[in-house]
């Protein structure tokens, strides 16, 4: 039987990409927001970005720190076990833009996970060109046979809730604690900010 293929969402479920921005924030550009900003899930928000810095702060992290993003406790390690085990087919599927894709590609070769596919989608509705040939249209990732998808962004957990083509998991962080499924959508099959428990999870999903 096949393993069953896992959604992961790339920034704060795998790599731990807040922290990054917040620490590039303070050290180039003099912020310092409030902890509790941090339950804002829109970085213009979250780190006290102008629209002016918005545009040259994200030009100059993915210049200069995409790569050295560091990944979250355990997640590489879990995910490197399900290759090595058989246990599930992992796939990225990220709201990075797609001019980002051979950089994100080189993050997961450096870590030993090379050859796991990443798939670029807009989840957030905000590419230039959301039909463009190297980004997945949302729709069409029911058609892939998804078994779980694990993300952390409300709009993409309203998304995947409302589209109810596979269960779910939402990886916990501040901006999603008082997210809650739309009406009528399926609750989450798991919540955790723990990558040994979603391990678990994993490792249990039926083939």
């Amino acid at each position: 039987m096949p393993a069953p293929r896992v959604w992961l969402d790339f920034d704060d479920v795998l790599c731990e990409t807040f922290a990054e921005l917040r620490a590039f924030a303070r050290a180039e550009f003099g912020k310092d927001p409030a902890p509790g900003k941090a339950i804002h899930f829109d970085l213009h928000e979250s780190l006290d970005l102008s629209d002016a810095e918005y545009g040259l702060f994200m030009d100059r992290f993915h210049a200069e720190r995409l790569l050295r993003v560091p990944e979250i406790p355990g997640a590489c390690d879990a995910v490197r076990g399900w290759l090595r085990d058989g246990a599930a087919e992992p796939v990225v599927v990220t709201g990075r833009a797609a001019w980002c894709h051979t950089d994100s590609v080189r993050w997961l070769e450096e870590r030993g996970l090379g050859g796991v596919p990443v798939l670029h989608v807009d989840k957030y509705a905000r590419f230039a060109d959301p039909a463009a040939p190297d980004v997945v249209p949302f729709p069409a990732l029911r058609g892939f046979g998804f078994a779980l998808a694990v993300d952390d962004a409300p709009r993409a957990l309203d998304a995947l809730a409302s589209a109810a083509f596979c269960p779910y998991a939402v990886f916990g962080r501040p901006w999603n604690a008082a997210w809650t499924p739309p009406a009528g959508a399926p609750a989450p099959a798991l919540r955790t900010a723990d990558w040994r428990a979603l391990d678990a999870f994993v490792r249990a999903l039926p083939r």
